[in-house]
């Protein structure tokens, strides 16, 4: 389920109980100016928690790392939360998750190489992404340099 801004507290129930994937979106919800989904109440209620980027004419921002800026300052995540929900929880909501979203012997080798000391770099810089990120690996093989 995507769009959370306005989820009651049944709906996280339900979400949890069922073990739906929560996708925010948080620049729709910066853009729009919108009460940012209730992402720590999520969290903390069990929910899965993915992030997308709503990209369409609205929420113009194809860069997942901006995306995962937003969902620290505007949701409250962690670096390492939006990291997973950036990935594996991601690939996870589109049934992907036992073959995508993580690095690991036997999943597909998709991944980015880095040319800073530390992957929160991708986060720390905002906007930055061309810099931070030397290579993009899809099934092994660079493919963006």
């Amino acid at each position: 389920m995507s769009h959370l801004e306005e989820i009651s507290e049944e709906g996280i129930r339900l979400m949890s109980s069922s073990g739906s994937v929560a996708v925010l979106l948080p620049s729709t919800a910066f853009i729009l100016r919108l009460t940012p989904p209730p992402a720590r109440k999520l969290i903390g209620n069990g929910v899965i928690v993915a992030l997308g980027s709503d990209f369409n004419p609205n929420a113009y921002c194809f860069a997942m790392p901006m995306i995962m800026h937003f969902a620290c300052v505007t949701m409250k995540l962690s670096m390492p939360e939006a990291l997973t929900a950036a990935t594996l929880n991601s690939a996870h909501s589109i049934g992907r998750g036992k073959t995508h979203g993580a690095i690991a012997k036997g999943r597909n080798a998709d991944f980015v190489i880095l040319s800073a000391n530390s992957w929160e770099h991708i986060i720390y810089r905002i906007a930055a992404h061309d810099d931070v990120i030397r290579h993009v690996i899809k099934n092994g093989n660079v493919v963006e340099v």
